[in-house]
């Protein structure tokens, strides 16, 4: 099954100094199951990509099609719902609300959609992340970042998405602590979420089964 599919998907920003094409006629199909890295120099296009993908931007020409939905001319309150219910972020600087709790953080996304069982199932994710019950007391201050992104991702996953986007998750984290985070990617994955990283790092790359290389806004190359 397809949950991702881009059909030459053109993005222009309109500048001061001109038009500048970010992405140029991109076409890529990703299916359930997935774990995809996103590779490229900075300025590729590798951002924008993941942003169209997460319907947090629109392209300027092309379709973006979410599951059998095409997502390319819906308005904001539509493609809200489709983040709130099908796609799950993780970015590098954690994203984490300062004012609550690691628990409250992880429930947020389920409080928006009105699950009234929230509490319970953020303590259960927060068990599955492997971080002590203890710790969902403390604010993202009073966490590592290791532990910050780990609520991160238990936050991406409280909705069930079908698929997570994450952008360099393991930017900002020692050696050690990244290849805590991508196992604990993959085994999200393995459990049956699609994933798509973007990355700069060959070993971050290398967990996923698919690789996609940007220049200049092209497709180059697939691994």
């Amino acid at each position: 099954m397809i949950v991702v599919e881009l059909v030459e998907v053109t993005k222009i920003y309109e500048l001061p100094r001109g038009s500048v094409k970010v992405l140029d006629n991109v076409s890529v199909c990703i299916e359930a199951g997935d774990f995809i890295s996103i590779m490229g120099p900075s300025g590729s296009g590798k951002t924008t990509l993941l942003n169209i993908i997460g319907c947090l931007d629109t392209p300027t020409s092309g379709r973006v099609m979410i599951g059998n939905e095409d997502v390319s001319g819906l308005g904001d309150e539509e493609l809200t719902k489709i983040r709130r219910d099908k796609i799950g972020f993780v970015f590098q600087q954690f994203n984490l609300i300062p004012t609550l709790t690691a628990v409250e953080n992880i429930a947020y996304p389920l409080r928006l959609k009105g699950v009234s069982e929230h509490e319970e199932r953020s303590k259960a994710l927060l068990r599955s992340i492997g971080l002590a019950e203890e710790l969902g007391e403390n604010k993202p201050n009073e966490l590592s970042g290791g532990e910050q992104q780990r609520v991160a991702i238990a936050r991406a996953l409280a909705n069930e998405p079908e698929t997570i986007l994450a952008d360099e998750p393991t930017g900002n984290l020692d050696s050690k602590t990244s290849t805590d985070i991508m196992e604990l990617l993959k085994e999200t994955n393995e459990r049956g979420t699609t994933i798509i990283v973007v990355t700069h790092d060959p070993q971050v790359a290398a967990y996923t089964r698919r690789t996609f290389r940007l220049a200049d806004g092209r497709i180059e190359g697939t691994a």
